[in-house]
């Protein structure tokens, strides 16, 4: 399949049905064929056109996507919004609303208000949206949703993305040292007494509440048993909420759930760090697992939701007066990144959509090279069999960086 027979199909689902989803692999073009469908099924007057972005540092890349490809007229004619202000839009009557990233769409809240926008054709733009919000879309318009879907290995396949080498560095969680400390506290604030003890001696504490009625304990473990401990509550939560279906429990069950992976995440900074040094004259773009990370590998360049000056920052890149960049929840999607040599996953979330927006940035490289950090026998191991699902084998090659293999 080529670049030009996707267009045509594209163009064709989009003239025989209300609303299309492309869920393209990041690289695929999703935004030059949205553009092309629009100016094949709008030949004879000026249509009216929403877009939809999830950020308003996107606009300036789809300006740029319509200069680059000759539709600057057309540009002209498109009205964009932020999901966040799309409910200034309800009551009004569009030929076409592009939803880009439009997983973004997913909530309750959001698809009533395009439940209360007219409209003639939609075009779904997303790496992957997922069955359950397509059967809603499905059944909010009363029209099926047409997906065309081109996964990762599609793309690869049919030369329209360069085979990848992806490097998988795995790591122990250590047993032995206690270098990590678990506080659990009860009781009256003003009554409380700080105690101090190992892991297995925070029975003595825990099961006698009775005889220590107030207390904060500090309980001294290695990463390997604050894991452990971490996905016990994460269990007894699950399973408190599923037999109750109580939403407080199920915030307290996702929130550690949310816990356990940035502790996994941050865990690794000072390796990271170290493996870092060995791609200094390279173009890289480093997605950390929270904003302290992305600040400890590299804060001038970090790229998260305490910066105000990201615009700037990713500006700096795409001009080559920086060549790596640190990103916490950001630059993932919608944002056109100039020649990136490689990529590193610092923690993996289990998302297939993520993993793809992620890969995808180092994917338009001539030699994408890709690094993921990843814990055994941790949850670390079952995020990376999921995202790593139906990608060809003989692109992926286990590294042993502890022992300087690399």
């Amino acid at each position: 399949m080529t670049r030009d027979e996707i267009n045509k199909k594209s163009i064709k689902l989009a003239t025989n049905n209300k609303i299309v989803a492309l869920e393209f692999a990041t690289g695929v073009g999703k935004s030059k064929i949205a553009l092309d469908i629009i100016s094949t099924l709008f030949t004879t007057n000026v249509p009216s056109i929403l877009l939809v972005v999830a950020e308003l540092a996107h606009f300036d890349n789809w300006k740029n996507e319509a200069n680059k490809w000759g539709y600057d007229e057309l540009w002209n004619t498109i009205t964009c919004v932020t999901y966040a202000s799309l409910k200034k839009h309800k009551e009004l009557k569009y030929d076409i609303i592009i939803l880009d990233e439009a997983h973004h769409i997913g909530s309750d809240i959001r698809l009533d208000i395009i439940d209360n926008i007219n409209f003639d054709k939609m075009l779904l733009l997303s790496a992957t949206l997922g069955e359950l919000l397509k059967q809603h879309l499905s059944n909010l318009f009363k029209v099926q949703v047409i997906s065309y879907k081109i996964t990762l290995q599609n793309a690869i396949d049919w030369d329209i993305l360069p085979k990848p080498k992806i490097f998988l560095v795995p790591l122990r969680l250590n047993s032995v040292n206690n270098t990590e400390v678990i506080i659990e506290e009860w009781g009256k604030s003003s009554l409380k007494k700080r105690y101090k003890c190992t892991y297995s001696e925070r029975w003595e504490y825990l099961k006698n509440k009775n005889k220590y009625p107030n207390v904060i304990l500090e309980i001294s473990c290695t990463p390997y048993q604050k894991y452990i401990y971490l996905t016990e509550k994460f269990e007894y939560f699950k399973k408190f909420y599923f037999r109750n279906k109580n939403e407080a429990i199920k915030n307290k069950w996702l929130q550690i759930g949310s816990q356990r992976k940035r502790y996994l995440g941050e865990l690794k900074t000072p390796i990271v760090k170290r493996f870092l040094k060995n791609l200094k004259s390279n173009r890289y773009i480093c997605f950390c697992a929270s904003i302290e990370q992305a600040n400890e590998l590299g804060k001038e360049n970090s790229i998260h939701s305490k910066k105000d000056n990201s615009a700037e920052i990713i500006s700096k890149f795409n001009n080559k007066d920086i060549d790596h960049l640190y990103a916490v929840g950001m630059l993932q999607e919608g944002q056109n990144l100039n020649d990136i040599e490689v990529g590193v996953i610092v923690q993996l979330d289990g998302q297939e959509r993520s993993f793809i927006q992620k890969f995808g940035r180092s994917l338009r490289a001539e030699d994408p090279t890709q690094y993921i950090f990843y814990y055994k026998d941790t949850r670390d191991t079952e995020y990376l069999q999921n995202v790593l699902e139906g990608i060809n084998e003989s692109y992926i090659q286990e590294i042993d960086y502890e022992n300087n293999m690399i």
